[in-house]
């Protein structure tokens, strides 16, 4: 069923959608703009039904706050944040340019589509 489902990878601080954006586990190491890769369904107008049951390790599967600050990067570093009441992944809740949604949307911060010629070739570099 997820299979049949649009994603693209987003920019986790340029606008609002209720559903937060996940970190990839495609490519974990992957950095753009500073950022851990984020992907998103909702911004495709696509329904998730990927991330609960084989991205376990998503921030957003974490329900706890110690189970969610357990999580790290493999190049170091903290790959979610607890927000009090979820767990996000880390740059939407503590990268400067992220912080001001969260507090604009109470917690809930989402994706826009990254139509970027960068974005496009960092990934093709990284699946060369």
């Amino acid at each position: 069923k997820w299979c049949k489902q649009r994603w693209c990878y987003v920019d986790p601080c340029s606008c609002s959608l209720e559903t937060r954006p996940k970190v990839t586990m495609y490519l974990p190491d992957a950095v753009f703009a500073g950022m851990s890769l984020y992907y998103s369904y909702e911004t495709c107008e696509s329904k998730d039904y990927f991330t609960e049951k084989y991205n376990v390790n998503a921030c957003v599967n974490q329900k706890s706050k110690d189970k969610c600050l357990s999580l790290k990067l493999k190049r170091g570093g903290n790959k979610c944040a607890w927000t009090g009441a979820a767990c996000l992944g880390w740059e939407i809740v503590e990268h400067p340019l992220c912080k001001k949604l969260v507090e604009v949307h109470s917690g809930v911060s989402a994706p826009r589509r990254l139509a970027t010629a960068a974005l496009a070739a960092v990934l093709a570099s990284l699946m060369a």
